[in-house]
């Protein structure tokens, strides 16, 4: 069982996960140990992770509606599902509205991050027009992008938090997300300290 802010999640190893000894603290602006999540494992925290990212309530189901002036768009949040291969992150969302007959779509989120060897922080980019169908992604690309920017920020963000505390007793942060075939990266870090001091 992993504990996240967001949720309990049950996963079948955390081999993958080195947590801090629960006395432990990072000093400021201290990474600890990258995290190589399998993306099957990603997957499922996902669908944790992403109900505070939809704002759903426990046990509603993944079914949410996005209006756009007179567009609806219906989203599935919970069978958003990401794949991972060197340097790219795809987020993809299934969505379906009247124009597609009500049968689902999934429009695929390439997100372009940094790997274990060429570190990009949090530093990614996508298309301003997203792949599939015509109808949803001329009125939708950008709160689609959107939407699967945040799901994995958030997820990083709590796979971080699940790592341990800094000195402040604070939760990690992401200083980045990344990619290698089949695994999702992320490197915790403690916060800097941006506090002002001024002396005289």
């Amino acid at each position: 069982m992993l504990h996240l802010p967001a949720g309990d999640v049950a996963v079948p190893t955390l081999d993958w996960l080195a947590p801090l000894d629960a006395r432990a603290r990072l000093a400021t602006g201290a990474a600890a140990e990258m995290v190589r999540v399998p993306v099957a494992i990603a997957n499922r925290l996902l669908r944790t992770t992403i109900r505070l990212v939809a704002d759903l309530p426990p046990r509603a189901s993944g079914a949410t509606v996005w209006v756009q002036g007179d567009s609806e768009l219906l989203v599935d949040a919970l069978a958003v599902q990401l794949t991972c291969a060197p340097a790219l992150v795809t987020v993809g969302v299934p969505v379906t509205c009247d124009q597609l007959q009500n049968r689902p779509a999934v429009i695929p989120v390439p997100i372009a991050v940094g790997t274990a060897e060429r570190p990009a922080g949090l530093v990614m980019a996508t298309f301003d027009r997203l792949a599939g169908p015509e109808v949803v992604t001329a009125r939708w690309s950008e709160a689609i992008a959107a939407f699967a920017w945040e799901a994995l920020v958030h997820l990083a963000q709590q796979l971080s938090a699940a790592v341990g505390k800094d000195a402040a007793g604070r939760p990690l942060v992401p200083a980045a997300i990344g990619a290698e075939q089949g695994v999702l990266l992320v490197q915790p870090m403690a916060r800097h300290d941006l506090s002002v001091r001024i002396t005289r």
